[in-house]
């Protein structure tokens, strides 16, 4: 892949060519054209990783309605939506907070951060991706049918902003391991820009549950942020697919709670 300077593309292009690369570290999926990689590029990316997010959550809703259609039956059509979630991304969330799970295991940061390079799975992080997985099968399962399409691009691409806020003012922990590429940083601009997808969805979620998931995830990020600076020394790619996996879990959580 070529690496063109900056000053050799418009700003629209830089952007399509980010979004790419998003899609291609994020999914499983090709390019609609050729991609210029670079570190700083991929840094950039990071904003659009919630966009990324909202196409997969569109593509997952679509699954659950289809699945819904053939079988009437909404745990086949929940179970769809995941197994679909697993296979576009290449399982890359659920690694990630497979790992992190295994490194409870640890005994200090240098031994979890190593326990989370290798490429073994051991009990913690078995037992994790049983319950992640259960629990976004019930979860959808268990929504009411007036939302579950809504709750499932809301939390594909809500979870997946979260997770690149965890890089504004929480350190990179590492410089080497499996994880590499890896996007390491983001400024406040854009976080904004990767939240630009989550402005249509409010729309068709009730206001009292849109209150219940912003407070719900703001306390879980206070509290992963702290965890990860004292467990790990700051976030590595491992942990912001965990983020991403337990937010997406407490935004469905929200949402069957409160029942609307």
């Amino acid at each position: 892949m070529s690496d063109p300077s900056l000053s050799e593309r418009s700003p629209l292009s830089a952007a399509i060519n980010e979004f790419w690369l998003a899609w291609t570290f994020l999914t499983r999926l090709p390019a609609l054209g050729a991609l210029d990689y670079s570190p700083d590029a991929l840094n950039r990316a990071a904003r659009f990783f919630p966009w990324v997010g909202f196409v997969l959550g569109l593509l997952q809703a679509l699954a659950y309605s289809l699945a819904l259609s053939l079988f009437d039956n909404v745990w086949l059509a929940s179970m769809t939506s995941v197994m679909l979630g697993v296979l576009l991304t290449g399982a890359f969330h659920e690694d990630g907070f497979a790992d992190y799970c295994d490194s409870f295991g640890g005994q200090d940061v240098s031994s979890r951060l190593r326990i989370m390079t290798d490429s073994r799975l051991g009990t913690f992080g078995v037992a994790g991706l049983f319950f992640i997985l259960g629990f976004r099968v019930l979860l959808i399962a268990t929504l009411p049918g007036t939302v579950v399409i809504a709750a499932i691009i809301l939390s594909a691409t809500l979870s997946r902003w979260l997770a690149i806020s965890l890089m504004l003012n929480t350190p990179y922990a590492k410089s080497e391991g499996k994880s590499k590429p890896l996007a390491n940083a983001i400024n406040p601009r854009a976080l904004l820009i990767g939240a630009l997808p989550l402005l249509p969805l409010f729309i068709f979620v009730n206001i009292t549950v849109l209150i219940c998931v912003c407070v719900t995830l703001a306390l879980f990020r206070v509290g992963f942020s702290a965890q990860l600076r004292q467990r790990l020394g700051g976030f590595t790619g491992d942990a912001l697919g965990a983020a991403q996996q337990i937010a997406e879990v407490l935004v469905y959580s929200c949402m069957v709670a409160l029942a609307v």
